[in-house]
């Protein structure tokens, strides 16, 4: 697990698990192809792997909710599905950049709360 050292106590290294698996990204089931490339070079660009880690995984798991990304960070999980715009996915890397910038405690923007769920 990736922590950062803050005035003497460990704190998790926030992470982006992007899915890009069996569903998540396969317009031939009508879901929105991730720009997973797209993702990757933007952390590059702006240094964002040393403040989040973005993953691009397999399978997440609730592939009824396609398109699923899943935030940790020392505050909890936060699920995200359904995202459908490059616009979800550029909120992502605007809020890397607040945490990059404003520390590893900056919150999610709530333009992202429509796509928040529970898996079951």
């Amino acid at each position: 697990m990736d922590t950062l050292q803050l005035q003497g106590r460990l704190r998790m290294k926030p992470t982006i698990n992007v899915c890009d698996g069996c569903c998540c990204g396969r317009v031939n089931k009508s879901n929105m192809a991730v720009p997973t490339t797209e993702l990757k070079a933007l952390w590059n660009e702006h240094n964002l792997a040393q403040h989040v880690n973005l993953r691009v995984t397999s399978c997440l798991g609730p592939c009824s909710r396609a398109n699923v990304t899943l935030v940790s960070t020392s505050e909890g999980r936060t699920w995200l599905g359904g995202i459908a715009s490059e616009d979800h996915y550029q909120t992502l890397v605007d809020w890397a950049q607040g945490v990059a910038e404003q520390g590893i405690h900056h919150p999610l923007p709530s333009s992202l709360d429509s796509l928040r769920f529970t898996p079951a």
